[in-house]
């Protein structure tokens, strides 16, 4: 029997199985730096490809029909193809670009744009590069969206997937994606942020989020209203708004059936801790609590358009 998100006396048991094995005291009190990030991709790679998507993709997929299918991965890369042929933008850049998995769907469909994607992990930046052999449009290096390597206004649109969640300095991420940006031009946000009345839910909700949050390398998350005020106050105007929480929540499930087998047999998952990377196995974390905060709406997962104004 699947998991009933609903039922708080399944929140407290997972809470109770989670603390057994991981401390959660220990986890919540944990900060996260630039270095984690970067080795919870990295640690994390493995989960990915044989958990979760096997050509590269490490976002969510958005099934619209509740029914978990695979082609829900190039969900947000769709998204933004929209924005393309809405704009007509010709140089892109994506920002924590990953296995390149959404740049180098768009780059083959879109021969006379220029596409670059940035990331944190070397690996990442190897591996994309190596499956965008054959797109002269299509370039990759190594780099953070809190420090460009790219002159002010040089690009007709940006994006990102699930990454500027990780910001250390969001300001400082915001304010160089605005930098890059041309007069007019948009900025695509797909990630997760925080609802308005996050602190309004139960105890054991907000710890599962935080629990949630932290075992994904997620160290400052942000309100959406909060994030969107400095949004504004960086000089960016809000275009559009889709709250996408409802078509993540089959491949969050999905996440959790493979969690619970996980929590279920102690003896093992304590070797499997001892034997594999930290942030892999704490993948688990997330998998089995993230149904109950997506589920109850205290935490969402955003389309965001924002475009850049002229002062």
């Amino acid at each position: 029997m699947p998991v009933d998100y609903k039922d708080h006396k399944e929140l407290e048991k997972y809470l109770g199985k989670v603390d057994k094995i991981f401390n959660i005291n220990e986890l919540l009190v944990k900060e996260i730096d630039t270095q984690d990030i970067a080795d919870y991709y990295r640690e994390s790679n493995l989960g990915y490809k044989f958990f979760h998507s096997v050509d590269g993709s490490i976002h969510m997929a958005l099934n619209y029909d509740g029914e978990f299918n695979k082609e829900g991965y190039l969900g947000q890369a769709e998204i933004v193809q929209k924005y393309v042929n809405l704009t007509g933008a010709k140089r892109i850049l994506e920002l924590a670009s990953g296995n390149g998995f959404n740049s180098t769907f768009l780059a083959k469909n879109n021969p006379d744009v220029e596409f670059i994607g940035i990331d944190l992990t070397p690996e990442h930046v190897k591996y994309s590069k190596e499956h965008a052999k054959g797109l002269p449009n299509l370039r990759f290096q190594q780099g953070n969206f809190q420090n460009l390597d790219f002159e002010d206004n040089s690009f007709d649109l940006v994006f990102e997937i699930e990454s500027v969640c990780h910001a250390t300095d969001m300001s400082i991420a915001l304010s160089e994606a605005y930098r890059v940006l041309k007069s007019q031009a948009l900025f695509i946000v797909i990630d997760g942020f925080r609802s308005q009345d996050f602190d309004s839910f139960s105890d054991d909700l907000k710890t599962v989020g935080k629990l949630a949050e932290l075992s994904m390398a997620v160290g400052n998350p942000w309100k959406v209203n909060e994030w969107l005020s400095l949004c504004e106050d960086i000089g960016f105007t809000l275009e559009n708004l889709d709250d996408l929480s409802y078509a993540i929540m089959p491949n969050l499930l999905r996440f959790q059936f493979f969690a619970r087998g996980f929590f279920k047999y102690p003896g093992l998952t304590k070797l499997f801790i001892k034997t594999l990377p930290n942030y892999l196995v704490q993948n688990a974390i997330a998998g089995i609590f993230m149904p109950f905060t997506i589920g109850a709406g205290m935490q969402l997962y955003m389309n965001i358009a924002l475009r850049k104004l002229d002062f």
